[in-house]
């Protein structure tokens, strides 16, 4: 009995499969709804804006654009008040990050970015070439414009390539640097100890 209950938890798993990849094939977007910040599903079955949600959305990528990290901006998000995708109090990076780097907020859509590789435990991998990706554009009502988009993309390339944590804290930070030790100018404190106490930059 329990072969036979196994067996047919493999089936109904590839039949489903199936049928979500038969999807992906055909261009159809699908997300997470609940969890996906700034979109709901419309009466045709696609992407329709939530425009408060929207605002949120737009409003952390100009202040990555201006300089700030995803750390910074989880935090000034938590601090006003602001929820999650989840509907949770608290922002973590991770979830700034995935904001800042998904395509579907400038209208287009990577299909089967993760497959599942264990149908008894629904374990899943990232897609690294295993399955065929599917990238469909302008699919749905962008809330970024592309452009400034691919802006963010740039960024978080360069910050990636400075070698070295990026700091937000200050107009200076991590944007001067150094040619001979490839050092951040940044505020330093003299005698931080004493009554001389200074900072210098």
């Amino acid at each position: 009995m329990s072969s036979l209950a196994q067996e047919e938890s493999r089936s109904i798993s590839e039949n489903i499969t199936w049928g979500q990849r038969k999807r992906f094939s055909d261009g159809k977007v699908h997300v997470a709804y609940k969890n996906f910040l700034g979109y709901k599903k419309g009466a045709n079955g696609k992407l329709e804006i939530i425009e408060e949600e929207a605002k949120i959305v737009r409003f952390i990528y100009s202040l990555f654009i201006k300089g700030k990290t995803a750390s910074w901006i989880a935090k000034h998000l938590t601090e006003n008040g602001i929820k999650t995708p989840a509907k949770k109090d608290i922002w973590q990076k991770s979830t700034v990050d995935s904001i800042l780097t998904n395509e579907k907020y400038k209208g287009d859509a990577l299909l089967q970015k993760k497959f599942t590789i264990d149908f008894l435990e629904k374990k899943m991998k990232k897609n690294e070439g295993e399955i065929p990706q599917y990238y469909v554009e302008n699919s749905h009502p962008a809330i970024i414009d592309p452009v400034e988009w691919e802006q963010v993309q740039v960024e978080f390339a360069r910050r990636e390539q400075l070698g070295r944590t990026y700091s937000s804290k200050s107009i200076f930070s991590s944007k001067l640097v150094c040619v001979d030790c490839g050092g951040f100018y940044g505020q330093k404190v003299w005698h931080s100890t004493s009554k001389y106490r200074k900072v210098i930059w």
